[in-house]
């Protein structure tokens, strides 16, 4: 009968993994013809799949623009999604999200840096190599807090993560506040909101890679995961090294947030909204769980950037103004209704 149910369960999760990607597809497509340049849709399929490398205007804004665009788009949500994902199952808590770490601020700051010092103009890559950076040493600090106190409880990753967060964002609004150049204040500024607008193919070059290996592991853990959600004493007496497996996992998410914040600035609610979502349709099973937010906030950052760029082009929306604009509502909904259940379970 269990056979049956995880069967089921199995079946569900490849049909919800299909529609998504097709999904996926079919916002891609439509977003690869719309624009300030209109394509249609078959001119687009034509270029893609036949294209000479011509280099015509439709080639490069196919190829130059829009393509890198939505790829880049689609694994950082797959990335802040599965982190979330994780991150909920690991603390046992809904309300967990990849910024609980301080991961998000700490490339927030190491983008900031070559901005403010004005050598972010070198190279292309400048800002996603120094937030990469950020990232990992922000979430190195949270670790070895977590270390030297003897690994004691998670709710010390917790607090820790939360108070770096909050003193590395306070160095960013320090460092925009010094900061006497109204150019340099404007790039800082559109950077945190978050968006895609300057994606270039070198950015999926060095963020994809590491996106890809962090879910591969992460993926992998979805069993052990899943006996940590039920207890720590229960998973160490099935011979799951729990701290082991809770570092590892936290490394591979602050790699993956690092990567895909790198590249795409602070993109807010993505890792807390989309795992909340998935577990409603399908439960707890993080075996089911982490896949399916992956794809589906591929498919989430996708569509919500295909809105700003379409929808709010006139207004010069950014993608991570809109994800605040849905994520904090919901945030809000999660606090209330976890504060129902709990009630209602006294």
């Amino acid at each position: 009968m269990r056979n049956n149910s995880i069967i089921e369960k199995k079946n569900l999760l490849f049909i919800y993994l299909i529609i998504f990607l097709i999904l996926s597809l079919a916002i891609s497509a439509v977003s690869l013809s719309k624009g300030v340049i209109d394509i249609s849709v078959s001119e687009v399929f034509s270029i893609l799949f036949t294209s000479n490398f011509s280099k015509t205007i439709n080639e490069s804004v196919v190829f130059d623009i829009r393509l890198p665009r939505i790829l880049l788009s689609f694994f950082v949500g797959l990335a802040l999604s599965i982190s979330g994902a994780v991150m909920q199952g690991i603390f046992r808590n809904p309300l967990a999200d990849p910024s609980i770490l301080g991961v998000s601020a700490g490339s927030a700051l190491g983008a900031v840096i070559p901005i403010a010092f004005a050598i972010h103009t070198f190279h292309l890559l400048v800002i996603p190599l120094f937030s990469f950076i950020g990232g990992l040493f922000s979430s190195i600090i949270v670790y070895l807090i977590f270390i030297f106190t003897g690994r004691k409880s998670n709710s010390i990753l917790l607090l820790a993560g939360i108070a770096i967060g909050s003193f590395l964002n306070a160095l960013i609004t320090l460092s925009v506040y010094l900061s006497d150049n109204p150019f340099q204040m404007r790039s800082i500024f559109y950077w945190l909101i978050g968006g895609f607008e300057s994606t270039r193919w070198e950015h999926l070059y060095v963020s994809i890679p590491i996106i890809l290996i962090s879910m591969l592991f992460l993926l992998y853990k979805s069993k052990e995961i899943n006996l940590i959600m039920i207890g720590d004493e229960y998973a160490s007496s099935l011979g799951i090294n729990v701290n082991r497996t809770l570092l590892l996992c936290l490394l591979f998410t602050s790699l993956a947030t690092s990567a895909a914040v790198s590249v795409s600035g602070i993109l807010a609610f993505v890792g807390l909204v989309i795992p909340h979502i998935v577990r409603l349709i399908i439960g707890n099973d993080n075996r089911l769980v982490l896949p399916l937010s992956a794809i589906m906030g591929g498919f989430f950052v996708v569509l919500m950037d295909f809105i700003t760029r379409i929808i709010f082009s006139s207004s010069d929306l950014r993608v991570g103004v809109l994800m605040s604009l849905i994520g904090g509502p919901f945030f809000i909904f999660l606090i209330f209704k976890n504060n129902l259940v709990k009630r209602s379970n006294l």
